[in-house]
């Protein structure tokens, strides 16, 4: 079906056999004379030589009185006439059409001037109307230009891109292809404007020929290059042109063009430039940006890549809503998840909807291995947790996320030896919320299948702040599914049930824990870290696990129990029952760790109904008694009372305090019992505590507890007075009088029955507040006095050199003996200087002395001569 666009027209020549100038004949409306004879002469070609085929068709832009924009056609053709010199007359018609309704109806130049050629009006009279052209639909800019363009990137596409991107830089001249037809010159020139968008051709401009030699104003056309500045020539069908002239943001048009009619096809870019009929100034300076950003609209993604590869700096806005689009093709996807992995943004969400593709895999894979072994869990956390975020929680949806970080664990495992850190399941995991049953089955599956990588991810949750609710939602997780078992860790199932119900599974008896020593410490340690190690550690249970500990034979994963038992009991217990705490201490007694069940017992808050600590310190002893019983730990309760006694009779070297009412009710409780092994370790920790810690703090409740026990137990009598030589010492200073009366403790303990060795650890510590050395000597001066009166001054020194001997020997702190050995070197010294100048002094006045006698001597030798 035909149809119609109305035009404004003008002719514009001259009359016949006359001398009159060129001039507008006759125009519609007739008013605008004025504006279409300047419209002619702007856009004129210049003039046919003769044998020049016409008509020449020029392309212009125009503009109404009113300001609307007008697509200006100009036929210049020969006429029959002829001047008054005889010279042929030329004509030019113009057609304005306005640019709005051009695009309306999808033409191009060729259907313009095809109309216009059927429309040629000739001069009539005033009041003449407007023109009409005629078209139909395969007259439109798509289908006309079809037939020069291929559906895929061939080399005339490549020769129209580069005249499209030349076009944008300033004008292109097209040579070549002689003796084609006006109409089919445009066509090429219609079909390379086709290559930028629509809203270009509102001020492009285009001539099918124009004069040789002639400065025009037309932006495109054809025609002998004149190398002017700013303008290229390219040849029709000379193959792939030369790109190296094209300035930076005309050569990124190009390539995005390429890349897109590679990806898309003609019909699609070129529907998608000729939809885009917003105006655009090609001259303007702006110009290639504007026409890049309505080609890039077609495909975002591939125009932010494009960027990216000729190294611009691209938003990560820009390269977030590049992912989003429905549509990437693998390169552009390729170049953006570089991009976005490689940039400071930890947001990865819009990278998710890709981590499936193989290469973003890839990519990811990568980067995480990266981070994770440098150290970057943070980063890697907030990279795994917004990927994860944006996508459904299914196990579908889910599926390349988790084939990458089954990958990634594969690959550290392989790259680090089996006893190093798995920065998987010891950092990422643990700072992730924990997966939803049923989905992450790959890395589920490694977790359960690899030996020892499930427990790193369990004692990392351990650590963590709220380890119950963690532990309980990934065992949740991973023990999901059939074959709950995970390979080396069977406690896992276990401490699920337990942490479901808050009771021990009934599976957790005395044969598996014997059976499992290993796997039952880490279930021990899961357990109290959660709040459930009275559950857990029940007779039965404890029998089976303390039977391993206290072998002499270790069993098999002797080693790897060890390490299990350090790390479970080397975590704070809290909320213990009595009877839990004795068999937690007896463990770590035999493992060699300090008990800490009896002092978190000690703090802990009465609960209503509940015994007070008497109560608790009786239960805690009569289990300890109990346990001690059984046939594993007979051999050993000597030491397991023993160590345990030290670490409660122990003294805070900071503040002083020492043993607390729990601790004296436990050592009575002790004495209460029958055997002797138990009694003796008692002594020797009440005997240790009395004697050698002089830091010790004793309050009048301390040295009551001191009396009952020597009630009980004489053999601590000659302690006592050893202890109260340590709290004068606590609280004299350096004065004779000071030294006087710790002299005289020291002497009183020793005549008690306290050992030299005993007194040691008093007299160092009152020394280390003054100066050492010269405190040691005054004190030893003052202590060989005391015994004077008794043994008399040799047995006196006796004393003293045994006290000597045992600084010596059994003195805690050296430096004490080196600055006492040295000031008493320094005395010595002195006073065997001042001997030896006695010596020499009462020498000289022996021999002065015998000087005088001499003299003497001769004067009574004279005087008998005299009188003979």
């Amino acid at each position: 079906m035909e149809q119609r666009l109305i035009a404004d027209w003008a002719v514009w020549g001259k009359e016949p056999r006359t001398n009159s100038g060129y001039r507008i004949l006759a125009a519609h409306p007739p008013g605008r004379s004025a504006d279409f004879n300047s419209a002619v002469l702007h856009w004129s070609p210049g003039t046919p030589a003769y044998g020049d085929q016409l008509p020449w068709i020029t392309i212009g832009c125009t503009t109404a009185p009113d300001g609307l924009r007008t697509i200006g056609v100009f036929l210049l053709d020969a006429t029959d006439s002829v001047d008054r010199a005889n010279r042929r007359i030329h004509q030019v018609t113009h057609f304005a059409v306005p640019y709005e309704e051009v695009h309306a109806a999808g033409l191009g130049w060729w259907a313009l001037a095809r109309a216009a050629l059927q429309a040629v009006p000739r001069p009539a009279d005033p009041g003449a109307g407007p023109a009409v052209l005629p078209f139909e639909a395969g007259d439109r800019l798509l289908t006309r230009i079809s037939r020069l363009v291929t559906p895929r990137v061939s080399e005339s596409i490549v020769w129209m891109a580069a005249a499209a991107a030349y076009l944008l830089d300033g004008p292109l001249v097209v040579t070549g292809a002689r003796g084609w037809k006006p109409l089919e010159l445009l066509l090429v020139l219609d079909t390379i404007a086709a290559l930028l968008p629509f809203g270009m051709r509102s001020t492009l401009s285009a001539a099918t020929c124009t004069s040789s030699g002639s400065e025009v104003p037309m932006r495109l056309y054809w025609g002998t290059a004149t190398g002017s500045p700013g303008q290229t020539g390219l040849s029709w069908g000379s193959g792939e042109p030369d790109l190296g002239a094209l300035s930076p943001p005309a050569r990124s048009y190009h390539d995005l063009l390429i890349r897109s009619w590679a990806e898309h096809g003609s019909e699609r870019v070129l529907r998608h430039l000729a939809d885009a009929g917003e105006p655009l100034d090609i001259a303007a300076p702006d110009a290639h940006v504007r026409a890049r950003e309505v080609l890039a609209a077609l495909n975002p993604a591939l125009a932010v890549a494009q960027e990216v590869l000729e190294g611009h700096e691209v938003p990560g806005e820009r390269v977030d809503l590049a992912l989003s689009r429905p549509e990437i093709d693998p390169e552009s996807l390729a170049v953006l998840a570089d991009r976005k992995l490689a940039g400071p943004s930890t947001d990865l969400a819009a990278l998710a909807p890709h981590v499936s593709e193989p290469g973003v895999l890839q990519r990811y894979r990568a980067k995480l291995i990266e981070d994770l072994l440098d150290g970057r869990t943070d980063i890697a956390r907030s990279n795994f947790e917004s990927m994860r975020a944006a996508l459904p929680d299914t196990r579908e949806a889910l599926h390349g996320l988790d084939g990458a970080l089954a990958y990634v664990i594969e690959q550290l495992r392989q790259a680090r030896s089996g006893t190093a850190s798995d920065p998987v399941a010891e950092q990422l995991l643990p700072a992730v919320v924990p997966f939803t049953v049923g989905t992450m089955s790959l890395t589920q599956s490694l977790l359960r299948t690899v030996p020892g990588l499930a427990g790193r991810l369990v004692r990392a949750l351990c650590d963590g702040p709220d380890p119950a609710r963690g532990l309980l939602a990934w065992l949740t997780w991973l023990c999901d599914g059939p074959g709950a078992d995970v390979a080396g860790h069977p406690e896992l199932p276990l401490l699920l049930e337990l942490l479901r119900s808050g009771t021990c599974p009934p599976e957790a008896h005395r044969k598996w824990a014997a059976g499992h020593p290993a796997a039952a410490a880490r279930l021990l340690e899961a357990a109290a870290v959660c709040g459930h190690a009275d559950a857990v550690l029940h007779p039965d249970f404890f029998q089976g696990l303390v039977g391993c500990v206290a072998s002499t034979a270790p069993p098999a994963d002797g080693t790897a129990l060890r390490a299990a038992l350090d790390r479970a009991l080397g975590r704070r217990p809290a909320g213990l029952l009595p009877q839990t705490a004795a068999r937690w201490d007896m463990l770590c007694v035999l493992t060699g760790l300090p008990p800490s069940g009896f002092t978190a017992l000690v703090p802990a808050a009465r609960q209503p109904g509940s015994p007070g600590l008497a109560g608790r310190v009786d239960t805690y002893a009569a289990t300890l008694r109990t346990e001690l019983g059984l046939r594993a730990l007979r051999r050993h309760t000597a030491t397991i009372v023993h160590r345990l006694l030290e670490g409660v009779l122990s003294v805070d070297p900071d503040s002083g305090e020492g043993p607390g009412p729990a601790a004296h009710e436990l050592t009575l409780r002790i004495l209460d019992w029958p055997d002797q092994p138990p009694r003796q370790a008692v002594l020797d920790a009440v005997e240790q505590l009395a004697t050698q810690a002089p830091q010790w703090n004793e309050t009048t409740e301390d040295r009551r507890w001191l009396e009952r026990v020597a009630e009980r137990m004489p053999q601590l009598r000659p302690s006592l007075p050893l202890r109260e030589m340590h709290r004068v010492a606590q609280r004299l200073s350096g004065t004779p009088e000071d030294c006087e009366a710790l002299a005289v403790q020291a002497w009183k303990a020793r005549r008690a029955g306290a050992e030299d060795d005993r007194l040691c650890a008093a007299v160092e510590a009152w020394a280390v507040r003054g100066r050492p050395g010269e405190r040691v000597h005054e004190f030893l001066e003052a202590y060989q006095r005391q015994w004077v009166p008794y043994v008399g001054r040799v047995r006196a020194r006796e004393k003293r050199e045994r006290l000597e001997d045992a600084l010596a020997r059994s003195g805690s702190d050296r430096s004490v003996l080196q600055q006492y050995c040295a000031y008493a070197i320094r005395q010595l010294m002195q006073r065997t200087s001042a001997i030896s100048w006695e010596i020499r002094k009462l020498q000289d006045e022996r021999s002065l002395l015998e000087q005088k006698i001499s003299r003497l001597r001769r004067f009574g030798d004279s005087a008998r001569r005299t009188l003979i």
